[in-house]
C-alpha cells in the first residue's frame, strides 16, 4: 500500500474494522486543537482523553458546539502537571497517541523523556513531516526539519529508521529513500555528501529488500523521472521517492515550508521515537494540519 493523499487515508480509516484509537491531548484549550480532535471523534475515527482545566475545556467545547459528546476530561492545572499526567496515561497503556495542545513543547517532551516515568522508546526522537503536494503523485515524508539540529551520520541513520518505522506501520511494502544533497555525485569536501554515501552503503548491506536508499541525490532527481532520464541518471528512487532525508534542520525546515507555501501543499507532522506517535504542531497550525496529523498517528 502507498498513500496518495490525506483523503485516501481518511477513507481507509473509516473502512477499517479496528476500534478507534485513544488520543491523549495535553491541554486542549485552543480552538484549533479541540476542533480537530472533536471533529474526528464525531466521524468515529478516534476517542479523545482531554487533560487540563475541566472548566476551561468544557466552556470551549460548548462554544464550539461539541458539548453534546461524551468525552473523558482529566481535570488538572499547570503545564508541567498536565504534561506529566498525559504521559502517565500513555505509560499505563490507556492511550495510543499523545497530542500537544496549548502547552510548552519543552514541558511535554521533558515528561516524555523522563527516565523513570517517560515513554521514550529510542535514544533519538525525531520529526517526520508528511506532505501532500499537487506536483507529486503520493504522500512525501520529510525528516528531520523539526528536532535534530545538525545530526551526524549515526544520528541520521537513527532518524531514518524512525521514519521507516512509520511507513512500515502504515502498510508500505516498499519504501524508497532519497538522502538529499546538492548533487548526485559524492563530494569529499561536503559532509552531507559523505554522509549520504555512507548511509546508502549501510542500508545496502542490510538484508531488508523492502527498503531502497539512494544517496547522495538531488531533490529534482528524487522527484522527477523525466529529469533523471534527461540527466541519464538511473535509480529506482527517481520519481518514486517516499522519504526525503535532509542534511540538517535548516534545510528540512526550508524545504517543508516551501512545499506548503510555493507548492500549495498540505501537511501533517509526527514526533517518533516514543512508545506512541506524538503530535507536536505549532500554535499557528491549521485545524486541517492537526487533523491530518491525527489521522496519520491513528493509522500507525
Amino acid at each position: 500500500m502507498v498513500l496518495k493523499s490525506f483523503d485516501e487515508l481518511k477513507k481507509q480509516l473509516k473502512t477499517t474494522s479496528a476500534a478507534p484509537k485513544k488520543v491523549v491531548v495535553a491541554n486542549p484549550v485552543d480552538k484549533q486543537t479541540l476542533t480537530a480532535v472533536m471533529t474526528l471523534k464525531e466521524e468515529g475515527l478516534l476517542n479523545p482523553v482531554l487533560v487540563g482545566d475541566k472548566k476551561v475545556i468544557s466552556e470551549l467545547m460548548s462554544e464550539l458546539k461539541h458539548d453534546d459528546l461524551s468525552v473523558d476530561i482529566i481535570d488538572i492545572i499547570g503545564d508541567v502537571e498536565i504534561a506529566e499526567k498525559a504521559v502517565s496515561i500513555i505509560k499505563s497503556g490507556l492511550g495510543d497517541v499523545l497530542m500537544k495542545g496549548h502547552i510548552q513543547t519543552r514541558d511535554l517532551l521533558k515528561a516524555v523523556v523522563n527516565k523513570e516515568s517517560g515513554i521514550r522508546d529510542s535514544d533519538t526522537l525525531s520529526h517526520v513531516a508528511i506532505n501532500e503536494i499537487p506536483y507529486y503523485h503520493k504522500l512525501l515524508f520529510l525528516t528531520d526539519g523539526g528536532m535534530l539540529l545538525t545530526p551526524d551520520v549515526d544520528a541520521k541513520e537513527k532518524l531514518l529508521n524512525n521514519a521507516l518505522s512509520l511507513t512500515k506501520k502504515l502498510g508500505y511494502k516498499q519504501t524508497n529513500v532519497g538522502v538529499l544533497d546538492a548533487s548526485e555525485n559524492v563530494n569529499p569536501k561536503l559532509q552531507a555528501s559523505l554522509d549520504a554515501n555512507e548511509l546508502k552503503e549501510r542500508f545496502t548491506k542490510q538484508a531488508d529488500t523492502s527498503i531502497f536508499v539512494e544517496g547522495p541525490i538531488s531533490l529534482d532527481l528524487s522527484l522527477s523521472k523525466d529529469i533523471a532520464k534527461e540527466k541519464e541518471y538511473d535509480s529506482p528512487v527517481s520519481g518514486e521517492v517516499d522519504i526525503l532525508l535532509v542534511p540538517d534542520i535548516v534545510s528540512g525546515n526550508l524545504l517543508g515550508k516551501s512545499m506548503m507555501t510555493f507548492g500549495q501543499g498540505k501537511m501533517a507532522g509526527l514526533v517518533l521515537g516514543a512508545t506512541v506517535p506524538i503530535i507536536i504542531t505549532s500554535r499557528g497550525s491549521t485545524v486541517e494540519e492537526k487533523m491530518n496529523s491525527l489521522m496519520i498517528a491513528c493509522a500507525m
